[in-house]
């Protein structure tokens, strides 16, 4: 009995020195356009009073991320998350919960953590059951695969996949959306890009699928920060250049797949490279970003009741806006140009328009002020200050092999009427001989069967992505590599 009660004694010791120190896994929720991710914060102690830490995004498939850096002061918590252009800043409460502030790029989030264990980390990791998920054996054949840039200053993980047999293939390389994902686009349990590169592999087209920057078996580079989709070609070019060095590779039938930002980079690399035979862009943005950022947030705010006419003077104020950011060299000049927009724009607005615009942007007492950090933020994110200014039209005027733009008809990220109409546009007048634009009724961003096409459905649909999208894309390559 002395030897129980001792035990008893040890554990409950050891369970009040656990909950007294802040290293280990805490779990919080973000929302992510409509829909909420995990994210996980590891952190172990290094010595008396420095620390080191990783996070997972386990929706994303995306584990053991290093953070740049760790630090605790009394009961503070900061932690820096170079990939992101963000962190984590939070106080904990000595026990279980820390109460604090995500920042990512230009967004700051409210994010309260809680512990986690072990167990618990494991049960968020498992995948949910999509049917479409490849599972072995595939009926061909698939390699891990590892190479560098010219440079050797970045190594890249990925898969290769092609028929069985010998001889060479047409190939693909499949490009990824914005944000850091690994080589099968995995989130919230879906793979489209494994799910993809099965369906063409089986159809006799090689495939290669690349984790981005940062993500699984690639390395993450020098200064994130400032890195945009220009940069992220360069990393396209180097998979291509792997590509051509492999025998059971048809070089003369090289293409590009390029899901939303890689709609944008497929056209850059095309546009450069002339071993570049064909290019897929999957709901890829003709219009510039100011213009899919300011159409994203006019839905959000007709979604969530805002009246036509204050949403036309909100798209007219932020498009003014996004549209100084070329031309400022620092936020300090970005700040005065916004003065001097807002002033006159908000004389133009009728007060009913205001109250209810204010109102609905949570921005009523000092909205000139919240518009300065709010825009202050964006242009400090080299990524999305690129992605507002760049005009897609430049690259894609310059490609001569033959296009296909598919988008969803539900699409409500990247819309398909404006988008696709303005890529027909730009192909028309360059000149290029060989394209097809389409948008396939039913579907959204991801080229899933929606309802409405929200990014909230995303989860909730089986369907990984559509047979008739994924037929539509193939057959059209197949065509393409003859």
């Amino acid at each position: 009995m002395k030897k129980i009660f001792v035990a008893v004694l040890t554990f409950c010791f050891i369970f009040q020195l656990n909950a007294q120190d802040i290293t280990g896994s805490w779990v919080g929720l973000i929302p992510a356009g409509g829909t909420k991710l995990h994210l996980v914060f590891n952190i172990k102690k290094k010595s008396d009073t420095s620390y080191t830490s990783t996070f997972d995004s386990p929706d994303q498939n995306a584990f053991g991320i290093a953070c740049s850096s760790t630090y605790k002061k009394a009961d503070s918590l900061f932690i820096g998350i170079a990939l992101i252009g963000g962190g984590y800043k939070g106080v904990w409460d000595g026990k279980d919960s820390i109460s604090g502030t995500y920042k990512q790029g230009g967004g700051k989030i409210s994010l309260n953590l809680k512990r986690i264990t072990d167990a618990g980390k494991t049960e968020l990791a498992k995948d949910p059951v999509r049917l479409q998920t490849p599972k072995p054996p595939y009926g061909y054949y698939s390699e891990e695969v590892g190479y560098d840039n010219t440079g050797k200053s970045l190594h890249y993980g990925a898969t290769f996949t092609r028929p069985e047999g010998s001889g060479k293939y047409p190939a693909v390389i499949i490009i990824s959306g914005s944000g850091t994902q690994d080589r099968d686009g995995t989130m919230m349990g879906h793979k489209p890009y494994w799910v993809l590169a099965d369906y063409l592999t089986k159809n006799g087209i090689a495939v290669l699928r690349v984790d981005d920057r940062g993500a699984g078996k690639s390395s993450l580079g020098d200064d994130i920060n400032s890195k945009t989709s220009l940069d992220f070609s360069y990393d396209v070019e180097a998979s291509l250049n792997y590509l051509e060095t492999r025998a059971d590779v048809d070089k003369k039938h090289v293409g590009l797949i390029g899901h939303s930002e890689g709609g944008i980079i497929a056209p850059m690399v095309a546009a450069r490279r002339k071993d570049v035979a064909f290019i897929v862009l999957w709901g890829g943005p003709g219009i510039s970003g100011a213009q899919i950022l300011t159409g994203q947030s006019a839905f959000e705010l007709k979604k969530n009741g805002l009246d036509s006419t204050s949403i036309q003077a909100f798209k007219t104020l932020q498009l003014q806006i996004l549209d100084l950011f070329a031309g400022s060299k620092t936020d300090a000049e970005l700040d005065q140009k916004i003065q001097t927009v807002f002033e006159e724009w908000k004389k133009a607005q009728p007060q009913k328009t205001l109250d209810a615009l204010l109102d609905a942007l949570n921005i009523r007492d000092d909205a000139l002020q919240n518009a300065f950090k709010t825009y202050n933020a964006m242009y400090n994110s080299g990524w999305l200050r690129f992605f507002i200014s760049y005009n897609p039209e430049v690259a894609l005027s310059k490609v001569k092999c033959p296009v296909l733009a598919i988008n969803g008809e539900k699409d409500m990220q990247v819309l398909a009427g404006e988008n696709l109409g303005r890529i027909k546009e730009v192909l028309t007048k360059s000149g290029n001989k060989d394209f097809e634009v389409k948008a396939i009724p039913g579907l959204n961003h991801l080229l899933q069967t929606a309802n409405t096409g929200d990014v909230s459905e995303y989860e909730t649909i089986p369907e990984t992505m559509s047979p008739v999208a994924m037929n539509i894309i193939c057959t059209w390559i197949k065509l393409h590599t003859k």
